[in-house]
Parts: structure tokens; C-alpha cells; sequence
């Protein structure tokens, strides 16, 4: 038996009649010409052509947003648009229309060696959320093929915003990496004696020049447990998006390139992505004060 409602074999006929004849269509699923006919002569209800509109305004959003939204954020940009409809109607919307988010997928393990920081705790686990920005950042350092070679980007978040506010790009996975991102970071926010800075314990934020640049900028230390990667769960979200919305749709082969790339990103991430996270807004709004 045919799974879809009946009106669904009659919308896919009237899409691919062009393509193959409607008797063969009919035939295989499972419906009669007659029926077919009929279907067309009554013509368009009001729901499809709501519908039809809809469409539109979906198409519009899927584009403006690199094809990257799945129905629950375009539900959301319509209805800050103060267009009024269900966020299972606009799924359905997308799922006759064969809209679907282009999200690369790869599950690959990678085992890494790291220096621990014996001394360091976690010090957001007995914390309370973030009320404000510059309370806690958090970094992280991921790899990115350019060519045959890997190369290395290491990135600052504020935790409340989502806003990534540090990022440096290098060949090497070493400490001027993530003391680059980090220097960024600190040029452009106004961190406290309270800031803290969490990370995982990878031995770049071991080694004794970022120790000293932590120390002389004042921020409190915070490191993930030993195999509790999820201690660090928002930077690992970023760079599953990160990787997922672009870098696996590219081959990079300079990294002037990737660099370009990657800039235009966190300027997508931070501006006009949305997130769910914190109340399907992005994260410039974020660090806007609230009227």
C-alpha cells in the first residue's frame, strides 16, 4: 500500500508528468487516471495555496542562510518575521518540496596525546549559567586539511553569547596558536579578574608561554576533566557546525584560502546564523543590552 496520502501521489504526477507518462505514473503509485484528472479539475484549495506562499518565504530563508537551516531555525526566522504558522506544517512544506539542510556527515575518531594541567580544575562545574557576557570563555583547538598537510585553528568563545570573539589560523599546533586567538579575543572585549577561560587539556594550553599569558592577563584557569570532553560541549558544538555547514563541502589548497573561508564563517556564525541555544537569536544579538 502506498505510505503517503492520496493528494501526495497526485502533487508528485503533476510534477514529473513531463518526464514519464501519467498512466505509467498512476500504475506504479498505486492511484487511477480518472482519479488524476479529477484531482486536477477541482484545482487548488486554499491550504495549498497558503502553502504555495509559505514555500516561498521558505525558499527565500534556505538561500539567504547558505542551505544550512533544517525546518526548527526557518520556523523561527519566519516567525520573527511575523509570519504566523506551525513549525510541523513548515517541515511538511520542506519535505514535499525535497528542501533539506546541506549538512556534510563524518564520524571519525581521532585519538590525541595531551600534557595535563595536574593543577587545574574545573571550575564550571559547580557554577552557576552565565548571566552576562565576559564572565566565561572557552577554547578550543581543531585541524582543517589545506592540501595534503593539516592545519590548525584555534578559537575563543563567550560562553553566554555563543559569539566566537578569538580565532588564529597556523601550520602548526602550538602555543602562538592559541596565544594569538586568545590575544584577539582579549583586544576586543573587556574580560574581568573574574573571567575565566576554559578549556580541555590539550598540551598547547599546558605549555609555559600560554600559562604566562594567562597569568599576566589575570583570567582565572578552568580545564575539562580528563576524558570529559563534554565539560567543553559549546566549542565542540562550533566546531561540529563548523566542519558540517563548511569546511567538508571544501578542498582547500592554500591556506590563504581556508583562512578567507573560514573569517567569512564566523562572521555568518556570529551575525546572521541563528541559534537554538539561546533562543533561536544569533549572537550579535546576544551582546546587545536589552531595551
Amino acid at each position: 500500500m502506498f505510505p503517503w496520502k492520496k493528494v501526495d501521489p497526485f502533487r508528485f504526477i503533476e510534477q514529473h508528468h513531463t518526464k514519464s507518462k501519467v498512466v505509467t505514473l498512476c500504475r506504479k503509485l498505486g492511484v487511477t487516471p480518472g482519479g488524476y484528472y479529477a484531482w486536477l479539475k477541482r484545482g487548488k484549495s486554499r491550504r495549498a495555496v497558503e502553502d504555495k506562499e509559505l514555500l516561498t518565504h521558505i525558499l527565500r530563508i534556505y538561500k539567504a542562510n547558505r542551505e544550512l537551516y533544517g525546518y526548527p531555525r526557518i520556523h523561527q526566522a519566519l516567525l520573527h518575521e511575523g509570519i504566523k504558522c506551525g513549525r510541523n506544517r513548515v517541515a511538511r512544506v520542506m519535505r514535499e518540496n525535497g528542501i533539506v539542510a546541506k549538512m556534510a556527515r563524518r564520524f571519525k575518531r581521532h585519538k590525541y596525546k595531551h600534557e595535563l594541567f595536574r593543577s587545574s580544575t574545573n571550575l564550571l562545574l559547580d557554577r552557576e549559567p552565565t548571566s552576562r557576557q565576559n564572565q566565561v570563555w572557552v577554547g578550543d583547538v581543531t585541524f582543517i586539511r589545506i592540501g595534503r598537510k593539516w592545519s590548525y585553528l584555534s578559537t575563543v568563545m563567550d560562553r553566554h553569547t555563543r559569539e566566537i570573539i578569538g580565532w588564529s589560523v597556523s601550520k602548526n599546533n602550538d602555543a602562538m596558536l592559541v596565544k594569538e586567538s586568545l590575544l584577539m579575543a582579549v583586544a576586543g572585549n573587556r574580560r574581568t579578574c573574574k573571567t575565566i577561560f576554559h578549556t580541555d587539556q590539550g598540551a598547547v594550553y599546558a605549555s609555559k608561554v600560554f600559562r604566562n599569558t594567562l597569568e599576566e592577563l589575570g583570567f582565572r584557569v578552568s580545564m575539562s576533566r580528563k576524558g570529559h570532553c563534554w565539560d567543553n560541549a559549546y566549542m565542540e558544538s562550533f566546531y561540529h557546525t563548523l566542519k558540517t555547514e563548511m569546511v567538508y563541502f571544501m578542498k582547500f589548497k592554500h591556506l590563504a584560502e581556508a583562512i578567507a573561508h573560514i573569517m567569512d564563517y564566523i562572521r555568518y556564525y556570529n551575525q546572521d546564523r541563528i541559534h537554538s541555544g539561546i533562543g533561536y537569536i544569533t549572537p550579535f544579538q546576544m551582546t546587545k543590552p536589552v531595551a
